[in-house]
């Protein structure tokens, strides 16, 4: 079977979307599927901060198809996975279509935001079948015939390394630098407090980030920028708490804390659509934009006989995520359709 995976990041992009395409095709391939992938690096594009406008509309309709049993779409991705929804349906009849449906957009314009929202809510039902990740996402599509809910997954196996002692109380963010992920409010709710902040991940806001942890005072922060699974792995066994301290539905699964809670880290996540889905048999969840009750749940991690609790339930849970798992069954979910 010949699947085409069209999304706006894909590797060597270090993202959740990138890593997500990137162990479904791994999987799918292992099945005996012919993956390809189609990102925003193939498409022209304007790019303005977190933003991408896509305005290479000639190749997006004008992509050859025939090629393919099946095209998977991931979005919501303004001018990317819309245009390519209206594309493929119109030029490929007959043509089975998948859409993977990640996350809700919420940029800098939020009446705009919420507008497209509640139209691609809708246009989405072009698809033959609409793929959502978690329980929460159920909520937002009307089309409850053509909805299937596969979760994403983890490398358990890779993830669940040795523990490595370490002095103190070891705190690690791992994200892309774009103003959902919450950095800031991280970075503010940690000062005063006796830990090490170790924080993984690049983006157009590093630079800001660091100034502000200057600005702060804090030293007590460490930036790395992007790094490779292996050394990724061995942050995860030195840390005793990963926090995703996210502000936006931008962020709606949260893989990191899967892989984090799989290497025996406890997790702080924020109480949005889909990561509460994930974290919360597991974890703490704090309101976002909650600066007070993020620095509560971090001194009430500090103590290992707390964390260790939520480390068991998290290495519990994770086992329950494999991609293996999340392979088999869009493979099924193709063959369905094909």
């Amino acid at each position: 079977m010949r699947v085409l995976h069209i999304i706006s990041e894909a590797p060597p992009i270090k993202s959740g979307f990138a890593r997500s395409v990137e162990c479904l095709s791994r999987e799918l391939s292992k099945l005996g599927c012919e993956v390809d992938v189609i990102s925003a690096k193939d498409i022209r594009h304007w790019r303005f901060g977190e933003i991408k406008l896509c305005y290479d509309f000639g190749k997006i309709y004008t992509l050859n198809l025939s090629y393919y049993d099946v095209v998977n779409i991931h979005g919501h991705t303004p001018t990317f996975s819309d245009n390519f929804l209206f594309s493929v349906k119109a030029r490929a009849r007959g043509k089975p279509l998948v859409y993977t449906f990640h996350c809700l957009v919420n940029f800098y314009l939020s009446p705009i935001s919420k507008l497209y929202n509640k139209v691609m809510n809708h246009l989405i039902g072009l698809a033959d079948r609409i793929v959502v990740t978690t329980p929460s996402y159920l909520n937002f599509v009307r089309f409850s015939d053509k909805v299937r809910l596969i979760p994403w997954g983890v490398d358990y196996d890779f993830f669940h390394n040795r523990r490595e002692k370490t002095d103190g109380y070891n705190v690690l963010f791992v994200g892309q630098m774009r103003p959902y992920k919450g950095l800031g409010i991280l970075l503010k709710a940690i000062k005063g407090l006796d830990l090490n902040l170790h924080v993984i991940g690049d983006g157009p806001d590093r630079y800001r980030y660091q100034a502000l942890a200057k600005r702060l005072s804090l030293n007590n922060v460490h930036f790395y920028g992007n790094i490779d699974d292996l050394k990724l792995r061995e942050f995860y066994s030195r840390c005793d708490v990963l926090t995703i301290p996210s502000v936006s539905e931008n962020e709606a699964f949260g893989l990191v804390t899967l892989e984090a809670a799989a290497a025996g880290c406890a997790v702080i996540a924020t109480d949005l659509p889909g990561l509460r889905d994930v974290v919360g048999p597991f974890g703490m969840l704090v309101p976002p934009n909650d600066l007070e009750a993020l620095r509560k749940a971090l001194i009430h991690l500090s103590r290992e006989d707390v964390r260790s609790r939520y480390i068991e339930r998290g290495l519990r849970e994770a086992k329950k995520y494999r991609w293996e798992e999340t392979g088999r069954k869009y493979a099924a979910l193709y063959r369905e359709l094909v």
